[in-house]
């Protein structure tokens, strides 16, 4: 894991209760959002190393959002992603 996504306090952005790190670089990213747990909420990580892969998964949460408002958060931090790390590779003439 990148030193990037090793501290998303400090390097990520957030959306709610959800904070996203992209690695532009490597061309990924790692969203960090509650879940609920047997007894309380936990913090999940879940990394993502495409556009392709990001954008499944928007679609995915963004369809949850209607009923899960952390999903809503999710799906706007991996709209954030998915626009980062394709400005990124435009830049970059790929």
């Amino acid at each position: 894991m990148s030193n990037i996504h090793a501290d998303p306090a400090t390097n990520g952005t957030t959306f709610g209760k959800a904070t996203v790190t992209v690695d532009q670089i490597a061309g990924d990213c790692v969203v960090h959002a509650p879940r609920p747990g047997p007894v309380m909420p936990v913090m999940r990580s879940t990394r993502f190393h495409s556009l392709d892969e990001i954008h499944g998964a928007y679609q995915v949460q963004s369809g949850l959002a209607t009923t899960d408002p952390i999903a809503a958060d999710v799906a706007r931090a991996l709209k954030f992603a998915g626009q980062q790390l394709k400005a990124h590779q435009k830049v970059r003439g790929q």
